[in-house]
């Protein structure tokens, strides 16, 4: 298991410590150091990441502001605080960090923090680490689930949307569907939509007791029948969403 981490920190020997102090763990690799969330934002369009190490003092924002934009834009990226200031640590709960981390990096507390990563991170590949076999027009096709926003029923057919196609799927009911990928993050949120958890950015109202979630990926709102609104919110917490 590889855990992809980038240090955001606008300090260059604070950056150094924090990769020199994961240098002896072979399971978290450092994929990139950046100055600011600009760094940042560029360095996730090209790819992917599991922990954010995130300097609370940058230069010209607060690490809370970046926190906050993961959390809308990323919300299965794990964050990490670095302070130098164990003050800050009250406000940044609000975020939900993993944990919390103070210049100079103390050994026995980085290694708690490394044990709670591990365990979310075994955790999230159980329920999501898979490659599913769907029926298609043409025959089968192999789907890794973590590639799929949500599928739909359409004119009586079925459609799986990744970020990059949308795939024609004869699997017979949304049922069958749900009861396929329902292990691995997924939920029947209306009776034409299932969607994964772990892509879902915001629940919104839409009035008349109607409700649609954003999902990471996909331009489209996904419908939410009034009835499994709280089981989605339900849902949504025991996966660890705040």
């Amino acid at each position: 298991m590889n855990i992809r981490t980038i240090i955001v920190d606008d300090d260059l020997n604070s950056r150094r410590s924090a990769a020199a102090a994961l240098s002896n763990e072979s399971d978290f690799i450092i994929a990139s150091e950046c100055e600011d969330s600009d760094q940042l934002k560029e360095v996730l369009k090209r790819m992917p990441a599991d922990l954010v190490i995130l300097d609370i003092e940058l230069d010209q924002e607060s690490g809370f502001e970046v926190a906050s934009w993961l959390r809308d834009e990323y919300p299965e990226i794990m964050v990490v605080f670095l302070t130098g200031h164990s003050s800050y640590a009250i406000d940044g709960y609000d975020f939900h960090p993993v944990d919390f981390l103070t210049k100079p990096i103390n050994p026995l507390k980085l290694e708690h923090t490394l044990s709670e990563i591990r365990r979310r991170m075994e955790k999230k590949n159980t329920q999501q680490e898979a490659r599913l076999l769907f029926r298609t027009a043409d025959g089968y096709r192999l789907i890794d689930v973590r590639d799929i926003c949500y599928v739909e029923r359409n004119n009586r057919r079925n459609w799986i949307h990744t970020e990059n196609e949308t795939i024609r799927i004869t699997n017979d009911t949304m049922r069958g569907i749900e009861d396929m990928l329902s292990p691995h993050g997924f939920m029947l949120v209306h009776q034409s939509f299932i969607v994964s958890l772990y892509r879902i950015t915001a629940v919104r109202d839409a009035g008349r007791q109607l409700y649609e979630a954003a999902v990471r990926g996909s331009d489209k709102s996904v419908p939410i029948s009034r009835n499994r609104y709280e089981e989605l919110m339900e849902a949504l917490r025991r996966i660890n969403v705040k």
